[in-house]
């Protein structure tokens, strides 16, 4: 073997070995790291500020301070956020109005679940199933619509039954406003109701679109696209 073959194979050789030595320091770092997000992950609190960077424009608030206000602005609560939702609210609108819906409704849920204390967890727990039934109701009746799948009479009770299971979101709630709770909970707790209002003044206009959709007639009728 020439000595130039032999550099070539130590060459080779000590690559080798440094390249091992670089990749157990890498899955080494890798450990540590993972292991202190591990030790410092809040996972309710990192899903929420996941969800909260995809939530639209007009959702989010201009201005706030710290990770909870701005989590807590992402709630439409008053007449001013109802009156974004007018451009949608005839009947035209109708895979938007259902859009609308249940894009809110996962905002509740997200927002609750990172802000709401431990001592309101069970009051949450039961409304949060009532968030749940609803947004996979609609989620039916869009998909129905749009497959030529529901009657007349199957959209519309998919419709009142989102429309229930808002009410009775908004009466879990309201009892657990009896309980004694921190300022913030309380405030948090009343932008849920409030925002759960909205929810019902949207879910009514697009019982009035269901309505005009299918035009008092029993077929089938595909959902409009606009």
């Amino acid at each position: 073997m020439s000595n130039r073959d032999l550099n070539g194979g130590l060459c080779e050789d000590y690559r080798d070995e440094s390249d091992a030595k670089l990749d157990a320091l890498l899955a080494a770092a890798d450990a540590a790291v993972l292991g202190k997000l591990t030790q410092a992950t809040d996972i309710d609190a990192g899903r929420a500020a996941v969800f909260a960077r995809s939530v639209t424009a007009e959702e989010v608030p201009p201005s706030g301070e710290g990770d909870q206000c701005q989590l807590e602005w992402l709630l439409p609560f008053n007449d001013d956020s109802l009156l974004r939702w007018l451009a949608i609210s005839g009947p035209g609108y109708l895979p938007r109005q259902l859009d609308k819906a249940i894009s809110t409704i996962r905002t509740m849920t997200v927002v609750g679940r990172a802000l709401l204390p431990e001592s309101m967890r069970a009051y949450w727990g039961l409304a949060t199933d009532f968030l749940s039934d609803s947004s996979s109701r609609l989620t039916r009746l869009k998909t129905g619509l749009a497959q030529h799948e529901l009657t007349r009479e199957a959209a519309l009770t998919l419709q009142d039954a989102a429309h229930t299971g808002i009410e009775q979101f908004l009466g879990t709630l309201h009892q657990a406003t009896q309980l004694p709770h921190d300022p913030q909970a309380g405030r948090i707790t009343e932008r849920l109701i409030s925002t759960g209002e909205m929810l019902l003044t949207l879910l009514g206009w697009a019982r009035q679109s269901v309505e005009q959709l299918f035009a008092d007639t029993d077929h089938t009728h595909h959902c409009p696209t606009r």
